[in-house]
């Protein structure tokens, strides 16, 4: 098992690394009963011109791993994003649900 809240091993020395997702990919889907996720920093561009850009996204994954292949196709499945082209991760680390920082305090709740 990976050890949570670090960044990938095999991939700290190869992002960041731009992708071009598969259009035929599985969709993502989200699961709330998952005990990982992944967080990442990423940019992707349109084919049609402009960018969207985010910083500690965070989406939920099977298991304790995900390539940053597959993280770029969550991306543009979880967005929607029609006219998406290339997906540059600049980041990626696994957190486990709730031990990272969009957790809300129990006094919040």
């Amino acid at each position: 098992m990976r050890k949570t809240g670090t960044t990938f091993p095999h991939d700290a020395l190869d992002l960041p690394r731009t992708f071009h997702p598969d259009p035929e990919a599985e969709p993502y889907r989200v699961n709330q009963q998952s005990v990982f996720r992944v967080k990442s920093d990423f940019r992707v561009d349109f084919t049609n011109g402009g960018h969207v850009e985010a910083k500690d996204f965070i989406l939920d994954i099977e298991g304790d791993s995900v390539s940053p292949e597959r993280l770029a196709e969550m991306i543009v499945s979880s967005m929607n994003l029609l006219r998406a082209g290339p997906v540059t991760i600049f980041s990626m680390k696994i957190v486990r649900r709730g031990e990272h920082q969009d957790s809300i305090p129990a006094t919040l709740k």
